[in-house]
């Protein structure tokens, strides 16, 4: 494989996105560390290497790098739990079982439920909010240690915990024990890096921008803007292709890499399986070959890095439009450049739970209400709802998809994923809906996401 190949492989499936899918785009393929070529569309045409994009969740990887430094130091022990480690009091609802630790949370098994799109709202959360969130309680669906599941609280509590033992601002450890040694000067936490790109969402009119969020508590979980030409550095580093010296020592990118909280497969074995480490998430194929990266997701942007480890070949891609499906595609590119087999593990069995009262009688709410074509009861829905999409946008997509069946005639049985999640059918004349919602992790759960789709 050579890097040519890979970049006409990503040319050919991100072009047409450009426009539709976004209105942006820039991305690079990178060989051993270095940046061999660049592409921009739309905006970012004329400058694609130094043009910021925001990076959403591959922020993980620099809080998870910042938490090993720490250790390092022997100021954080990752080993403890997340409860004695803050600084202020927590309420951890669920169900028993072993306190949830920072390596916990950062190798997404605190038992955190699934937070997108609750996490990507509350970056600019000042700290003493954040404080009064955790005092109020914050919901886990499992044990910890039981199963993998992806949480931005996680990483947010972990932020939280190195910036009152490093005894200075997250932000501000992560600045000047990364980013400055590391020469990334394109990037930052706030959209006065550089050449900064506007994130936008589709709007009946066409493209609408969207204001920049942060930066704030949930900084640690997403809150980064950088460039093609700064992320592949960033890649270089945590592949070993770059020796960052004891800025990061490569024992400690090494156990980055690690997998350590099975996601699908079984990664003891020789097949295709999938995990995640510490801030990074690793893939096998089958055939001998390692997939490590991670990918962002925010209001506006969508982001992906990845490189295959053996031979340190990869990509960085950004695109200014929310949640564009773009870890797939890059996946399926990689998959297809590297030859890799069609292998799709079976995730690991869930522990036995019981869904969360309040799942249930939110679910039950939504059910009715979609079965005659309306919303559920605003109350009922947190802020992020509306904030993505506003609620009469939602409401007449949803009144097209119920005519587009036929009307309802029956109704699906609620069945439930996880505690947090939901799920049923609504079946008409012409055809079905599937539908579902996810609650937010906080005390009093409200529904954070619902979705309805025409089942294929």
């Amino acid at each position: 494989m050579t890097p040519d190949i890979l970049t006409e492989l990503l040319a050919v499936h991100l072009a047409p996105r450009l426009g539709a899918v976004s209105p942006a785009h820039a991305w690079g393929v990178f060989d051993d560390g270095r940046l061999v070529h660049v592409r921009g569309g739309g905006m970012a045409e004329a400058d694609a290497a130094r043009t910021a994009f925001r990076i959403a969740s591959c922020t993980k990887s620099f809080t998870a790098a910042a938490a090993l430094l720490l250790a390092e130091d022997g100021v954080v022990d990752l080993d403890e739990p997340l409860a004695d480690a803050l600084d202020v009091p927590v309420r951890i609802l669920g169900p028993d079982g072993p306190a949830a630790t920072l390596r916990d949370a950062l190798t997404m098994r605190a038992g955190f439920p699934t937070d997108d799109p609750w996490g990507d709202r509350q970056e600019p959360l000042s700290d003493a909010a954040f404080a009064e969130l955790l005092a109020r309680g914050v919901r886990t669906a499992w044990p910890a240690r039981a199963r993998f599941e992806y949480s931005n609280l996680g990483y947010a509590i972990v932020g939280r915990i190195l910036g009152v033992r490093a005894g200075m601002p997250y932000r501000r450890f992560v600045e000047t024990r990364l980013l400055e040694p590391l020469g990334l000067t394109g990037t930052g936490f706030d959209a006065s890096v550089g050449n900064t790109m506007t994130g936008y969402r589709p709007g009946p009119a066409g493209w609408e921008p969207l204001p920049f969020s942060g930066p704030g508590a949930f900084s640690p979980i997403g809150g980064l803007f950088s460039t093609v030409a700064d992320l592949t550095r960033w890649c270089g580093v945590l592949s070993g292709a770059i020796d960052a010296g004891a800025v990061l020592p490569a024992h400690l990118v090494e156990r980055m890499r690690r997998p350590a909280t099975a996601i699908a497969g079984d990664t003891a074995g020789d097949g295709a399986w999938s995990a995640y480490g510490l801030g990074l998430m690793v893939r096998a194929d089958g055939g001998g070959r390692l997939f490590v990266g991670h990918s962002g997701g925010y209001p506006g942007f969508t982001t992906r890095m990845e490189w295959e480890h053996g031979s340190q070949l990869g990509a960085v891609v950004f695109e200014n439009a929310t949640y564009t499906g773009l870890t797939g595609l890059t996946q399926a590119v990689f998959s297809a450049a590297f030859g890799a087999p069609e292998a799709m593990p079976a995730e690991p069995t869930p522990p036995a739970f019981a869904p969360w009262p309040e799942t249930v009688a939110a679910a039950e709410a939504a059910r009715a209400a979609f079965a005659s074509g309306v919303l559920p009861d605003a109350e009922l829905l947190d802020d992020c709802v509306a904030l993505d999409a506003p609620l009469e946008r939602r409401a007449a997509a949803l009144a097209a998809l119920v005519a587009g069946i036929g009307g309802v005639v029956t109704v699906g049985d609620l069945e439930h994923e996880t505690p947090a999640r939901a799920r049923w059918e609504l079946h008409g004349a012409h055809g079905t809906l599937r539908c579902g919602i996810l609650m937010t992790p906080t005390a009093r759960p409200r529904i954070q996401k619902l979705d309805v789709a025409v089942a294929d």
